[in-house]
């Protein structure tokens, strides 16, 4: 029976430690953590579009560029700029840091994603 008794309290007091611990737990937009709250946005939309330029190689026209406006709010935060093409297949990404201005202008040459193929251009802004 003090063996049960024992273990018991043991249980107790295991649980209650845990419990102690979850219960402290921050979390806000800067740290990644367990919980919930809610994160203030930098601005209530972004902007971004794709320019395009004829590659003979291809043959076709090619997404060079696909720059992002964002608000000043933004500013240097990380960003990703994603292509995508049917069934929302990625044709690719390119990822950066906003300029002091909140803008970037991410740059798609080397990936050669046909510009015919694009059916979809997102940006994820992060903080």
């Amino acid at each position: 029976m003090k063996r049960v008794l024992i273990v018991g309290i043991l249980g107790v007091a295991v649980f209650g430690a845990v419990f102690a611990f979850a219960a402290s737990l921050t979390v806000n937009s800067k740290s990644l953590a367990a919980g919930s709250g809610t994160v203030a946005a930098c601005n209530a939309s972004a902007t971004v579009s794709y320019n395009t330029a004829y590659l003979a190689s291809l043959p076709g026209y090619q997404v060079t560029t696909a720059p992002v406006t964002s608000a000043a709010a933004c500013l240097n935060m990380p960003y990703t700029v994603t292509l995508t093409g049917a069934g929302n297949a990625s044709l690719g990404s390119v990822s950066g840091t906003l300029s002091a201005t909140g803008t970037a202008t991410p740059d798609f040459t080397s990936a050669n994603v046909n510009a015919a193929s694009v059916t979809g251009v997102s940006v994820v802004i992060s903080g």
